[in-house]
């Protein structure tokens, strides 16, 4: 085991270094795929500080938080080892690009655990699990460990440093090490590399993100993954903004708050199925600056939804990035097929790009032509 660890050292070494680009060279071509299982035993201590020792590579998982399903598939290139799976995880993929790169897993189970991610033990027992995946909460855990189960806890900051750590975690338990040392170099070159793009930008749009549209209006407020990606492409948020709103996370809002903000770009997350239309036609949000210019756009999904910090949010900085300075002809589209390539082993057919891109959806919004097709 001794060669992972120097290659850990030497990419992250490249990478604090500044070159960012000789770390994604040694990686190897982007549509390499990750190197071969090593044999067991393996050893690894989750975020709750407990450490598991597992005899082989693991060959059969249960996922429960809901991005661990797709981000188990990018880590192994494939779902093979993918044994069942929150169902929000399934719609996803069910509504996004990975049910068609990977049909299979529209057929892998999916009634494992309810919303608030209470474990079905007996339905997760039997399916014969090398280990379950599960947030960190004991009271989640201790049902599955006390059924015999062996459990990775994770925990969630809300921040691409979680999808570091838990591809870390699922590359060391599959045996394949090196592969987060590659999607992490992939990750922090590009984040390099919008940082410095937006530095030489003029100060960006006003950018709300709506996580929830219907049954009462929820907006990204302080600590929020969005709030990030806002400021990181140049843009402010009104809801961390001096008139922003009280409390983290995802908090509820009127639409008289909304008013008063008046955003100049509003995104539409994909945890409810509002689209740009609803917007537009709401007879009070349609005053708001973002309706009357035509500036709603409904947030991608892809291999999972772009939204939270994830294996493709470096597309999600890339999109945001041309949604608040628009371009005659976005990148975007050429860097996705290379990307999903090196994440996935597929490469996705324009059609598939265009359904990820909500291209219909957002068809009457403002320059969205940027990232049509030739």
């Amino acid at each position: 085991m001794a060669s992972p660890a120097v290659n850990r050292r030497a990419v992250l070494s490249m990478i604090l270094a500044g070159g960012g680009a000789a770390a994604l060279a040694a990686c190897g071509p982007p549509n390499a795929g990750s190197p071969p299982a090593t044999g067991g035993p393996i050893t690894l201590t989750d975020q709750r500080g407990k450490t598991l020792t597992f005899d082989k590579p693991v060959i059969r998982v249960v996922t429960i938080p809901m991005p661990s399903a797709s981000l188990l598939v990018a880590v192994d290139q494939g779902a093979d080892h993918l044994a069942a799976m929150h169902n929000a995880s399934w719609v996803a993929m069910r509504d996004g690009t990975m049910g068609q790169m990977f049909p299979a897993v529209l057929e892998i189970p999916h009634d494992i655990a309810t919303d608030d991610f209470t474990p079905n033990v007996e339905s997760i027992r039997a399916l014969n699990p090398d280990v379950v995946v599960q947030w960190s909460d004991s009271r989640l855990t201790e049902p599955l460990e006390n059924a015999g189960l062996k459990v990775i806890g994770l925990t969630n900051t809300g921040q691409q440093q979680d999808v570091d750590a838990w591809a870390a975690l699922f590359a060391t338990m599959l045996g394949k090490p090196d592969r987060a040392v590659q999607m992490k170099a992939r990750s922090d070159g590009k984040l390099k590399a919008i940082q410095a793009l937006a530095a030489t930008r003029a100060a960006g749009s006003s950018i709300l993100y709506i996580n929830r549209f219907t049954g009462g209006l929820k907006v990204a407020g302080t600590g929020s993954y969005n709030d990030f990606y806002i400021k990181l492409v140049g843009g402010s948020n009104p809801a961390t903004g001096p008139h922003g709103v009280a409390g983290k996370g995802m908090v509820g809002v009127d639409v008289e708050q909304v008013l008063s903000w008046d955003p100049e770009v509003i995104l539409l997350g994909n945890f409810d199925n509002a689209l740009p239309k609803d917007v537009y036609s709401d007879p009070v949000l349609a005053s708001t600056s973002a309706a009357r210019n035509k500036r709603v756009y409904k947030v991608p999904l892809g291999g999972y939804r772009w939204d939270p910090p994830g294996q493709e949010s470096p597309l999600m900085w890339q999109w945001l990035l041309d949604i608040s300075f628009p371009v005659p002809s976005s990148s975007l589209r050429a860097t996705i097929p290379e990307y999903y390539g090196f994440l996935y082993g597929r490469t996705p057919t324009p059609a598939e790009i265009d359904t990820m891109l909500w291209l219909d959806a957002n068809g009457g919004s403002a320059n969205y032509q940027q990232f049509h097709g030739a």
